[in-house]
């Protein structure tokens, strides 16, 4: 049987798509695949339609755009008035969209120095399980009325709402900038210096499966020498200075999860650096390639075990740590790991969906009174 997908292309047709079907899920530019994996009862709504910036003040540091909007759209946009958004956006280049990034909560290499996603969102307009156009939020940043929707959303998987448009508030971009790789020897000793590099403005600090640590810094030609003799004082050994046109290569690389391989499933957990070292003992380095993000407070797997993500699943929770899978065939369902926040958020999905339209937040059935 073929699956049934609604392309809309007004938020009048979101909404009349919401009263008459039974079962949707959103999907923007299909960068991560796994989060609208549902059988063929379930109508995809192809949100590419709905797309375009619909305001961008940039002497007020703010834009507004359509949810099927492409990440690359709003970033060129942006490039041209020498602004961009902080919590630098992975997957722009597998045309991703501005909902999909939403709905997946995913934050780039420069959530380090300036917050994630959650904190640039400013407002939202989405349509609700019985079909209510609702706003959360507004256009400015000055804007905090109401209930906080625009965070809500964050990391809502499309199963709270159909988000039609989004909010953000953006920065002046550097104009150039310069990485500082450091080899490190073990998961200890990488982990043992990213916290003391606080204090160096530091843009990005990344940590590949070689143990490599990337440090991004804005590049600042009368300082820099300094800044990286210090940083080689602080880290007990010297780093690799790379600028221009391999710089750029290198973080468009991360942010497009280069290093991880098609065929195999991807995952997102959030953690701290201690967690983060912990995992990195514990997983079987044969099975799974990682990426450490944002100082330690993203952890990306890549790989497939033999059972299919079970016995990653089963860590997660040991550790108290919730998962997402983001690429790859979902055998249950996209969110793994621990579920202690699930009672909260099936209370929220059941007053924004009664009647169950979006799929469910999670693979555990709620209880009900």
């Amino acid at each position: 049987m073929s699956r049934n997908t609604a392309v809309p292309t007004s938020v009048q047709d979101v909404i009349d798509l919401v009263k008459s079907q039974s079962s949707l899920i959103p999907r923007g530019g299909c960068s991560k695949p796994s989060l609208w994996q549902s059988d063929n009862s379930t109508t995809l709504v192809d949100m590419r339609n709905l797309s375009g910036i619909l305001e961008y003040q940039s002497s007020e540091y703010t834009i507004t755009v359509h949810a099927g909007t492409k990440l690359s759209e709003v970033i060129s946009t942006l490039e041209d008035k020498g602004q961009y958004l902080p919590f630098d956006p992975p997957l722009a280049s597998e045309d991703a969209t501005i909902g999909g990034t939403v709905a997946t909560g995913l934050s780039g290499p420069g959530a380090y120095r300036y917050g994630p996603l959650k904190d640039f969102i400013i407002g939202v307009k989405f349509v609700d399980g019985l079909g209510n156009l609702i706003r959360g939020g507004g256009k400015v940043v000055k804007n905090a009325a109401g209930f906080d929707f625009p965070k809500l959303f964050n990391g809502s998987m499309g199963r709270l709402g159909i988000l039609t448009e989004v909010s953000f508030k953006v920065f002046p971009e550097p104009q150039s900038y310069v990485t500082l790789t450091v080899d490190c020897d073990s998961p200890d000793e990488a982990i043992r210096i990213i916290p003391s590099l606080k204090g160096y403005d530091l843009e990005g600090v990344e940590l590949d499966s070689n143990l490599n640590l990337s440090l991004r810094l804005g590049y600042q030609e009368a300082t820099m020498n300094a800044r990286k003799r210090g940083i080689e004082s602080l880290v007990g050994k010297s780093v690799t200075m790379t600028i221009g046109e391999q710089e750029a290569r290198t973080w468009q690389a991360i942010k497009a999860f280069d290093w991880h391989e098609p065929d195999k499933h991807l995952y997102k957990t959030a953690t701290n650096p201690e967690s983060a070292l912990r995992l990195l003992k514990i997983i079987d380095t044969s099975l799974w390639k990682t990426h450490i993000s944002n100082g330690g407070k993203t952890f990306y797997l890549s790989g497939v075990d033999s059972t299919n993500g079970e016995s990653l699943d089963v860590i997660l929770q040991e550790h108290q740590l919730t998962g997402l899978q983001l690429k790859g065939e979902v055998s249950h369902h996209p969110l793994i790991g621990s579920t202690a926040h699930l009672p909260f958020i099936f209370r929220v999905q059941g007053a924004l969906d009664p009647k169950g339209v979006f799929l469910p937040f999670s693979g555990i059935v709620p209880e009900t009174t």
